[in-house]
């Protein structure tokens, strides 16, 4: 005969969850038209666009490549050039930026500082209490545009010698 042995039975405590990170920002509770969400995605395309266009900006910092790849994969990518924290007091937005190459740096993370203030305010109506500026990089653009020039100019060169 086969015996059947008891299994030990362990108990499991429960793990304390971590402090949920909001996932919207909660523009308008409840009212009588309903509740206003904004995901935090728009909230970084709002950021994203219009901090290109501040003069001497070039990009955000480019993300790795298993950074990129978890994007793909993932239904919902995560900018890391691009960090929202959600306080009391309003918005804290990081963002990582390459700068143009010769530009005054302090003025251009000022003029940042404001666009992103201003135009997240806008257009989601959420106070932003700080907006903090990292230059990782600078980008000599004239440099890269030139080379590419020179090498464009060589490679018609190289065609008129071969049709004479």
């Amino acid at each position: 005969m086969t015996e059947k042995k008891a299994k030990e039975v362990k108990e499991v405590k429960p793990e304390a969850k971590a402090p949920a990170t909001p996932i919207d920002i909660n523009v308008a509770s409840d009212t009588e038209s309903g509740v206003v969400q904004i995901s935090n995605n728009v909230v970084s395309m709002v950021v994203r666009k219009f901090t290109l266009g501040v003069e001497g900006v070039v990009r955000f910092q480019q993300q790795g490549m298993i950074d990129g790849l978890f994007d793909v994969l993932s239904k919902h990518p995560v900018d890391k050039s691009i960090a929202l924290d959600l306080q009391d007091g309003g918005a804290l937005i990081t963002v990582t930026l390459i700068l143009k190459f010769g530009v005054n740096i302090p003025e251009v993370c000022r003029e940042v500082q404001k666009t992103i203030k201003e135009k997240v305010e806008e257009l989601t109506g959420y106070p932003v209490a700080k907006v903090n500026v990292n230059v990782v990089d600078l980008d000599d653009i004239d440099e890269k545009a030139a080379k590419k020039a020179k090498d464009e100019d060589d490679d018609g060169q190289e065609s008129l010698d071969e049709e004479k």
